[in-house]
C-alpha cells in the first residue's frame, strides 16, 4: 500500500492521491509519481513495497523486452535470408561504410564434456578447475520465450 505523508486536501482518502478512487473528481489531485515525489510511504511486505516502488521500471523493462523479442525475431529471419543469398551467389564477405558481413562456413567445434570428465576423472577435473568471482546482476526473462542457440 502506498500512503502519503501529506493529508488529503478533501479529507476523503488515507492513502496516496494516485490510488484514491475519487482522484478523477478531486479539485486538487496530486500529479506526482509516488516513486519520485518524496512524500510517499510504502507499506506492506518487502515484495509489496518492491512492487510498488519498482512498478514503473518493471513495466518499462517488460515493454522493452517484448519489443526486443520482436526485433530479435526479425533480425534472425533477415540473417537467414542474407545467408541464403550469400550462399547462392558465393559471397564470402561484404562491407560498406556502416557494416561488415562475413559468411562463416559450417564447421565442427571441439569442447570438453566437463560433466563426463568430472564423473570419470574427478581428480583431473579438480586439478584443472578454476574459480572466478561473478558480479551480482539481475536476470530478466520473458515468459514463454525459448532460449536461442
Amino acid at each position: 500500500m502506498v500512503k502519503c505523508k501529506n493529508d488529503c486536501p478533501e479529507k476523503k482518502y488515507q492513502g496516496c492521491c494516485t490510488e484514491c478512487p475519487e482522484n478523477e473528481k478531486c479539485k486538487k489531485p496530486c500529479d506526482k509519481s509516488p516513486q519520485s515525489c518524496g512524500d510517499a510511504v510504502f507499506e506492506g511486505t518487502d515484495l509489496e513495497v518492491f512492487q510498488d516502488k519498482a512498478a514503473a521500471v518493471i513495466q518499462k523493462i517488460t515493454l522493452l523486452l517484448m519489443e526486443k523479442a520482436k526485433i530479435d525475431k526479425a533480425e534472425k529471419e533477415m540473417r537467414e535470408q542474407l545467408q541464403a543469398a550469400m550462399d547462392a551467389y558465393d559471397i564470402k564477405s561484404f562491407e560498406n561504410e556502416v557494416i561488415k558481413i562475413t559468411y562463416i562456413e559450417e564447421s565442427t567445434r571441439n569442447t570438453v564434456d566437463s560433466k563426463k570428465l568430472k564423473d570419470q576423472m574427478p581428480e583431473i577435473y579438480e586439478k584443472f578447475t578454476k574459480s572466478s568471482a561473478v558480479k551480482a546482476f539481475v536476470k530478466i526473462e520473458l515468459k514463454g520465450e525459448k532460449k536461442k542457440k
